[in-house]
């Protein structure tokens, strides 16, 4: 009992606040629906309480949502706002099956009793975020079925959006929010015609492009006969203007887009109807007149017209260019006519039946804008009949202009045959002139063969040549690395032999004290520190014994002529000990030389499958070269860095010397080109190091340099 008195009082309260507010009372639904366009509140300005079903708008302006967005109070200065009202529904009504039929120049966001319903568009407190969407996409939204409590409260957040496109021309006169009750089969209904209207236009589209194509070619195969250019520029534009229709309906979602359609096509119109009065003039060789730039002058104010504040430019070129094409192409068929010109009655024929189309499409839209047909039992009639009448005409003359290209077709053929007469005629002397021109082939055959053998011996020269070079520069390579290891391997052997003059010496000692000992226990002490020292220098013997002995292992290993195949490598260790026996190399050979080298190695830099000696050799020759570029400069500095990258790893080669031109950076890895002075390069080294990273190994190298700037060589190996 407690709950129903409740639910008694809950029910009491939202009557009396509905009571409050606005209500749109439908009693019954006419086959087009109920447009709720009266009994509105407006506010600008935006709060989440207003979709609240029971909060007071009694303080709210009274607004018609479906008249101009522009007269919307504080909407465009706004941007944002919300409309509420109350449908009440009677009982009848409330047992079918209602829904909103939504169509808007907005971005809207719609609450039914309080809840989200549809967001239609993109509405946002900032501006720039906001997206209206396409006036003629309608959605449809289900109405909630209650008996009890027959009243549906509906708030609509609005937002409007700012374009500079379609704020300043004459299309921007659209309401803002239109919302009708319908029954769902007919809003299914709509949805169908609607779906219709994007079929047959899409045929209209297919029909005028084929057109387009098979006139345009019959121009380019025969140029003289200029109807068919100016023909295919007609159905190209009509094309364009139709293709709006069902890219507004299925894919242009946004109003600026449906804007731009319309932009489109309202140009597109007079612009093809002009062609096509042009084309009837080649068709019948008329002179273009006066009434033709009356026609061109007409279009341009439509044109104009669209930067008006008055929406008529559609209108115009609708109704205004189509009138004014069908006056001027009567008058020119019928002097046409009184001529006896041919194809003047097929085109004639065609004028006639698109006029009678036209005017059954007209008297059915003016019956269905008066209430005597629902729009969806006849629309699909109407749709037919403007198709028959658009097409009528451009297939007449389409038509026309085949027959004509038929004939021609026809008069080239005997034309042709005529020259196939005179061919047989000349083919003999053909033949003699043949034979001549064999006799003189296979002379020149032969002195081509000469030629060519005389080149392949030049080519063999050549590479030869090239090959003593090659050898040449690694011979070059081979002794500044011998030189290199030479100074670097004295630095072992010298502790080496000291550390075994040191042992030999701390024996002899050892062996004195054995003769002369007295004292046991402090003979064995010395004893044992004797003998650690000697483990100790034996260590150290070891030690640099190996590290001549790799030394020297590296030394054989990039002598030796490489074998091509690849192995697991570290960089790192590489590049170390390349860096160092090309500084040692250098010194070797000019004690003068003094240079600060540094390596900056990633630790995580992995294991790379490299043939190591060409690697060698790669590394060797740019450091040599960084040597040679700092040689001059006055704080001479070379750094060996490298770097793990997701699928390469980097190595790189920089100095601080003279740097390079941008000329000389282009030629430098071209083969015999060098910059250093005549005898001391053979021009090889970049060029081989080149071919090596990216033919042998599929990485790459370039060059960062600027003059004054030093240079640094950049390597990259896959991993």
């Amino acid at each position: 009992m407690k709950n129903c008195l409740f639910s008694l009082l809950i029910l009491f309260i939202a009557l009396t606040n509905v009571v409050a507010q606005s209500i749109i009372t439908i009693d019954t639904i006419p086959p087009k629906g109920v447009v709720l366009d009266k009994n509105w509140k407006w506010h600008a300005g935006d709060n989440p309480e207003w979709a609240n079903p029971e909060f007071d708008d009694s303080g709210w302006a009274d607004v018609n949502p479906t008249q101009d967005v522009n007269t919307i109070p504080q909407l465009t200065q706004k941007n944002i706002g919300w409309f509420r009202t109350t449908i009440e529904l009677s009982p009848v009504v409330a047992q079918k099956l209602t829904t909103l039929l939504i169509s808007q120049s907005v971005a809207s966001e719609i609450y039914i009793n309080g809840l989200l319903a549809r967001k239609v568009g993109t509405v946002s407190a900032k501006p720039e975020a906001i997206r209206a969407v396409n006036i003629f996409r309608t959605n449809v939204i289900g109405l909630p079925y209650s008996v009890s409590y027959p009243f549906v409260q509906i708030s609509i957040r609005v937002a409007y959006e700012r374009s500079p496109f379609y704020n300043r021309v004459g299309f921007n006169k659209n309401h803002c929010f239109k919302a009708t009750v319908t029954e769902t089969a007919y809003a299914n209904d709509v949805n169908k015609y609607l779906r219709h209207q994007t079929y047959y236009g899409w045929f209209q589209v297919g029909v005028f492009f084929i057109l387009t194509f098979l006139h345009l070619s019959f121009y380019l195969l025969y140029r003289t006969q200029r109807a068919n250019l100016y023909f295919s520029f007609t159905t190209l534009f009509l094309g364009v203007a139709f293709l709006c229709i069902p890219l507004t309906l299925d894919y242009f979602e946004h109003l600026s887009e449906y804007f731009l359609a319309e932009f489109a096509q309202t140009v597109a119109f007079p612009i093809a109807y002009l062609f096509l009065i042009r084309a009837i003039y080649e068709i019948y060789h008329q002179p273009t007149g006066i009434l033709f730039w009356l026609i061109v002058v007409f279009g341009l104010l439509v044109v104009v017209s669209l930067f008006t504040p008055y929406s008529l430019g559609s209108i115009w070129a609708e109704f205004g260019t189509e009138l004014l094409m069908t006056a001027e192409v009567i008058r020119v068929t019928a002097l046409a006519l009184r001529r006896h010109l041919p194809g003047a009655r097929l085109i004639m024929i065609g004028m006639a039946i698109s006029l009678v189309m036209f005017l059954l499409f007209y008297v059915d839209l003016l019956l269905k804008n008066y209430g005597f047909e629902p729009i969806v039992e006849r629309g699909l009639g109407g749709i037919i009949t403007y198709q028959i009448a658009v097409l009528c005409v451009p297939l007449s003359i389409s038509l026309y202009l085949a027959i004509s290209f038929s004939k021609t077709s026809r008069d080239l053929i005997e034309k042709l045959r005529e020259n196939t007469a005179l061919s047989k005629k000349t083919l003999a002397q053909e033949q003699e002139k043949q034979q001549l021109l064999a006799a003189q082939n296979e002379t020149l055959e032969r002195q081509v063969k000469e030629r060519t053998a005389q080149l392949e011996q030049s080519l063999n020269e050549l590479r030869a040549t090239q090959d003593q070079l090659i050898q040449k520069e690694k011979m070059a390579s081979l002794g500044e690395l011998t030189a290199g290891i030479a100074h670097e391997i004295q630095n072992p052997l010298n502790f080496v032999n000291n550390f075994s003059e040191v042992s030999i010496e701390m024996l002899e000692e050892l062996n004195e004290i054995r003769l002369a000992a007295k004292d046991k226990e402090q003979d064995a002490e010395l004893e044992a520190e004797l003998l650690g020292d000697i483990e100790q220098n034996l260590q150290k013997i070891n030690h640099h014994g190996k590290r001549a002995s790799s030394i020297v292992k590296g030394m054989l290993e990039h002598s030796r002529t490489s074998t091509g195949e690849m192995e697991l490598t570290d960089i790192n260790a590489l590049a170390d000990e390349y860096l160092r026996l090309s500084y040692h190399g250098l010194r070797a050979k000019d004690k003068s030389f003094n240079a600060d080298f540094k390596t900056n190695l990633d630790p995580k830099l992995p294991t790379v499958k490299v043939v190591p000696q060409d690697i060698g050799r790669v590394l060797l020759n740019l450091i040599n070269n960084a040597f040679y570029a700092v040689a001059r400069t006055a704080r001479p500095y070379v750094e060996v860095t490298t770097k793990a990258n997701k699928n390469n790893i980097e190595i790189r080669v920089k100095d601080n010397g003279t740097g390079m031109s941008e000329a000389t950076k282009a030629k430098i890895f071209q083969p015999f080109f060098t910059t250093k002075p005549t005898g001391e390069g053979t021009g090889l080294g970049l060029s081989l190091a080149y071919d090596i990273i990216t033919k042998g190994h599929g990485g790459t190298i370039d060059v960062i340099t600027a003059e004054g700037e030093g240079t640094t060589f950049v390597i990259t190996l896959p991993i």
